[in-house]
């Protein structure tokens, strides 16, 4: 099952404020919005739709969210729908028990539009779909900041983000201080960025890439850009 190509959009929460923010978001980009609360309702959803996305909240009317999700990655034919589990913030108990159900990625209240946003493009498919990418191997250093940075090889880059090789990820929705070592190429590419979407060893969102982490560029400047697009038409196939 393909559901980069599906832009459905299932909602799941339990306080109707919350749900209304997220319709407003998601309405705004033309995504295709599916919106319950009722467990019986999300399961017939799920199974008649196959949503390209859901966002399930921790706490369901009658039920649990990490029951739901456990349910979804369970199911062979429904199992690479991306579920991305809604957490109160600092609640670390729910977060250990959402990832033993198998969720995708975590978000947390306070939801912010552009953190919502971003994680529907990444696992839709949309955020690169018009940016040249290219297959290269090298260094991009990445942390808090640029002092102590963790260390890694990168696997494709286009001038939106990078995915990095790692066995160490980070959670989706962390910002990132990032520099970018081009090979014979000067000078490196030092910017914000924000980790995207993961490929971890039981949730494989791309299985022909290892394991690692997409992250996505914010506000590059344009001399940033630029340094990006040189490279890739000098690397391009």
């Amino acid at each position: 099952m393909d559901t980069r190509k599906n832009r459905s959009i299932l909602l799941v929460d339990d306080v109707e404020l919350f749900l209304e923010l997220e319709k407003t978001f998601f309405h705004r980009e033309g995504f295709d919005l599916l919106m319950t609360i009722d467990p019986q309702e999300i399961m017939q959803l799920v199974v008649s739709r196959k949503p390209g996305l859901v966002f399930l909240d921790m706490d369901i009317s009658g039920t649990r969210g990490d029951d739901i999700c456990r349910w979804i990655k369970q199911d062979s034919e429904l199992q690479e729908v991306p579920v991305v589990m809604v957490l109160d913030s600092g609640d670390l108990d729910a977060e250990a028990v959402c990832r033993q159900a198998g969720c995708d990625a975590i978000i947390y209240r306070p939801v912010r539009r552009r953190q919502l946003l971003s994680v529907a493009r990444s696992f839709l498919d949309l955020s690169d779909r018009y940016e040249a990418r290219i297959a290269t191997r090298i260094p991009v250093h990445f942390g808090s900041g640029f002092e102590q940075p963790n260390t890694n090889y990168s696997v494709n880059l286009s001038s939106g983000g990078v995915f990095v090789a790692t066995d160490e990820v980070l959670p989706v929705g962390m910002p990132l201080a990032l520099r970018v070592q081009f090979s014979g190429f000067s000078p490196d590419l030092k910017c914000k960025g924000r980790v995207a979407w993961l490929n971890q060893p039981d949730v494989r969102k791309e299985r022909h890439l290892p394991l690692g982490m997409g992250i996505r560029f914010s506000h590059l400047a344009t001399k940033q850009l630029d340094l990006i697009k040189d490279y890739l038409a000098q690397n391009v196939a």
